[in-house]
Formats: C-alpha cells, sequence, structure tokens
C-alpha cells in the first residue's frame, strides 16, 4: 500500500526518474530475491538522520525559559526522536534524468558498479501490492542553523537534510514499522525490511559503471 496525500510527504512533481547505485551483489539479491531492501534509519551515516534543526531545537529551549512549553518537553521529544530512528526504514533514491558522474563516485568507489534507473511511477507501482503501508516523498534541503524544521508529525524529521545534502536529489520510500498494519509484519529491531517487488515493474534499464572493466558488462 502507498500513502497518499501525507501532511509530510511531499510529491517528487511529475514522473521524475531515479537512480540507484550500487554494487553487482546488491542487483542479483534484488532480482534473485524479488525483493527490495530497506535499511533502518539509525544505521545511516549521517548522524543528523532523523534529528531535529538547531534553529527548532533553539526555539523550543526559549520556549520552555519563558514557560510557554513545559519543561522537559524537548528532552523527551529528542528521547522519542531516537526511538523513532530505530523505527524507520528508507529506501534512497537519486531523482535526475541523467546518469551523475559524481554518484558514481560517491556510492560506489570500486570501478564495479552498476545503477538501476527507474521512474517514480515504477517504483510506486512496484511497491503498492505490498502489505506495508509505504509512502514515498522529495526530500527537502535546509539550513540546520537557521531553518526550523516542523515537528508536529513523527515523519517529518525523515523528510528533511542539511543544504549539504543537497546534491544528493533524494527521493525516499518510507516505512514505519508501528504504523498499524505494518507493526503485525515488521519485526521489531529488525536491521532492514525487504518488501517484495517484481523487478521487471521496477526496473527500467541497468548503467553500468562507465569505469568498470570492459569485461565486466559481458
Amino acid at each position: 500500500m502507498i500513502h497518499t496525500g501525507h501532511p509530510a510527504f511531499r510529491s517528487p512533481g511529475g514522473n521524475c526518474t531515479l537512480w540507484r547505485y550500487m554494487d553487482l551483489a546488491k542487483l542479483l539479491v534484488i532480482l534473485e530475491n524479488r525483493s527490495l531492501y530497506f535499511p533502518r534509519s539509525d544505521t545511516f551515516e549521517d548522524p543528523y538522520e532523523g534529528t531535529l534543526s538547531k534553529a527548532i531545537v533553539d526555539a523550543m529551549k526559549a520556549e520552555e525559559a519563558h514557560g510557554r512549553m513545559p519543561r522537559g518537553t524537548l528532552d523527551q521529544y529528542l528521547e522519542n526522536l531516537k526511538e523513532r530512528r530505530q523505527e524507520m526504514y528508507i529506501s534512497c533514491w537519486f531523482a535526475s534524468e541523467h546518469e551523475s558522474a559524481a554518484m558514481w563516485k560517491l556510492y560506489l568507489p570500486a570501478p564495479q558498479g552498476v545503477a538501476i534507473r527507474t521512474s517514480h511511477d515504477a517504483l510506486v507501482a512496484a511497491l503498492t501490492p505490498s502489505q506495508l503501508n509505504i509512502g514515498t516523498t522529495l526530500v527537502q534541503y535546509v539550513d540546520y542553523q537557521s531553518a526550523p524544521i516542523p515537528f508536529g508529525n513523527i515523519f517529518f524529521p525523515f523528510v528533511f537534510k542539511r543544504i549539504s545534502f543537497e546534491h544528493e536529489r533524494e527521493v525516499r520510500a518510507i516505512i514505519w514499522a508501528l504504523e498499524e498494519v505494518n507493526r503485525t509484519i515488521i519485526t521489531n529491531g529488525v536491521a532492514g525490511v525487504s518488501v517484495e517487488i517484481d523487478p521487471a515493474v521496477l526496473i527500467r534499464a541497468v548503467h553500468v559503471s562507465p569505469s568498470a572493466p570492459i569485461t565486466f558488462g559481458t
């Protein structure tokens, strides 16, 4: 199932082209297992993943100091966010109409790599048959020093990233493990969730790394 119209999710607009850069082994897993892997968000390298911006933290501190918010609200919210990071499972895609040399270098330091090319509509179509409730969203990049990230919904910290990552042009598919439907399917605390998909629906083309040996694509 796919979330539609969720207030925290931003449509990428149009049927944008999406890419996923990976080594050959990961592509084979998708093809052989007919599944797409969603790692848990607290396993990501970005230490700010699923956190609040400094701007909103400072604003909440001021609200507490002036008695407009109960003391301890911020600490409790930040503690809850640690738990949310262990409950969010995310598949990340690069939105671009063209192949990216920068993405090859960033995500595949070794030359033996491939990139899946698909589209937002195809990604949604591939995920729709799943019993899991899944949302797709365009990531919004902001200055964490000055831009307050909304905190009225648990998804907001996972749909914003620091502006230093804007080169990623990321579209995310997100699963919250504790949604009513999902909690009956996802084992508590697992490091990742494999969502059954039809590779023929998802994959429009597979591109071989331009730096790969000539024999790699044969």
